[in-house]
């Protein structure tokens, strides 16, 4: 196989997650949102949601709350 099948990023999560078109098959995203008021997060899972693949994975702390399900995700398990 050629070329690289993983990418690692930082990003400022308050501002864009990258100008490329390309999409993820997973995000961990953990001990982040914690820290964020309720809209925030809204607008930071729409965003990663944007950025998966559909039926991919978006991997959240257990102590991180999405203040109730969200469309765009289907919870698989509890950590």
């Amino acid at each position: 196989m050629t070329g690289s099948v993983i990418a690692f990023r930082q990003l400022n999560l308050s501002g864009s997650l990258g100008r490329s078109k390309a999409r993820s098959t997973v995000i961990f995203c953990r001990h982040v949102m914690i820290y964020f008021d309720g809209p925030t997060k809204a607008a930071l899972v729409d965003r990663f949601i944007k950025k998966l693949i559909p039926g991919c994975w978006l991997y959240i702390e257990h102590s991180e709350s999405l203040l109730g399900s969200h469309p765009g995700l289907k919870l698989m398990g509890r950590t």
